[in-house]
């Protein structure tokens, strides 16, 4: 899928698993979380997140092929899938890759019999939490300590079947 928005051309494609990733990309996605949540992950830690290969596990490449955004996700549960991180470059952003990310992930969990969707997000991220409310999401739970620059929430949310 993809989208050409003011000279941002990318397309989601279906992403390898972390441990499979070369150095570059390790440092990408490092340098992606940093700047869009505040946190700091080692190498290892990226590496080493539990996203599986599957149709839930998506990155954003621009045209030269380069990750832009990620969407990683999980089987969680019998009935759940977990994101574990969502992330777009802010150049990409409010252009609709995380429209096009979310219906895919959507797609992927209907297809494997999934019917939930949970996260965890920081609180002040406001954007992030009402792009998930609008999408059926709601906060079940806080999380004290969670992000270093302070409260998350879980969200979780139903899966409207097509």
């Amino acid at each position: 899928m993809s989208l050409d928005s003011s000279d941002k051309v990318a397309r989601w494609c279906l992403g390898p698993s972390p441990k499979s990733l070369d150095v570059t990309s390790v440092e990408i996605i490092r340098q992606l979380f940093l700047d869009q949540t505040g946190e700091r992950y080692a190498s290892e830690s990226v590496r080493t997140l539990p996203i599986p290969e599957w149709r839930g596990n998506l990155v954003l490449l621009d045209s030269n092929d380069m990750i832009r955004g990620l969407l990683w996700s999980n089987k969680f549960k019998e009935n759940r899938v977990r994101i574990v991180a969502f992330a777009i470059d802010s150049d990409f952003k409010g252009r609709g890759f995380g429209s096009q990310a979310w219906k895919l992930l959507v797609d992927a969990a209907l297809a494997d019999g999934r019917n939930e969707i949970q996260l965890e997000v920081r609180g002040d991220n406001e954007f992030a939490i009402e792009f998930y409310k609008r999408r059926g999401l709601e906060v079940v739970s806080t999380l004290e300590g969670y992000y270093k620059a302070g409260i998350g929430y879980v969200m979780r949310g139903k899966i409207p079947s097509k």
